[in-house]
C-alpha cells in the first residue's frame, strides 16, 4: 500500500539490478535484497532498477511508469512500449 512515490527509483533503462539472496542456515527464511550496479554510475546519478512486476493484461490494472527513459514501456507491469490512454 502507499502512493506512487514508493516506486521513485524504478526505470525501464536501469543502472542497477536487484538480487534476492537467501538467508544462511538456520535462517534460510531471512532473505535480503541486494542492489548491484550494471555499469559505472556517476557520483550524482540516482540508483535505479526495474521492479519487474508480473505482466498485467488488463490496462486498468497497469501501473503507469514515469521514468522518462527513451526505453520507457509506459507501465511498470508491461513489457513493450505502450502509452497510457
Amino acid at each position: 500500500k502507499g502512493g506512487y512515490a514508493r516506486y521513485i527509483n524504478h526505470s525501464c533503462n536501469p543502472n542497477c539490478v536487484a538480487n534476492i539472496v537467501q538467508g544462511k542456515p538456520p535462517n534460510e527464511h531471512l532473505k535480503r535484497v541486494i542492489i548491484v550496479a550494471q555499469r559505472d554510475i556517476k557520483a550524482t546519478e540516482e540508483l535505479s532498477y526495474d521492479y519487474q512486476f508480473p505482466l498485467e493484461m488488463n490496462v486498468d490494472s497497469r501501473i503507469p511508469c514515469n521514468c522518462g527513459s527513451r526505453q520507457c514501456r509506459g507501465f511498470m507491469n508491461w513489457d513493450i512500449p505502450e502509452k497510457w490512454r
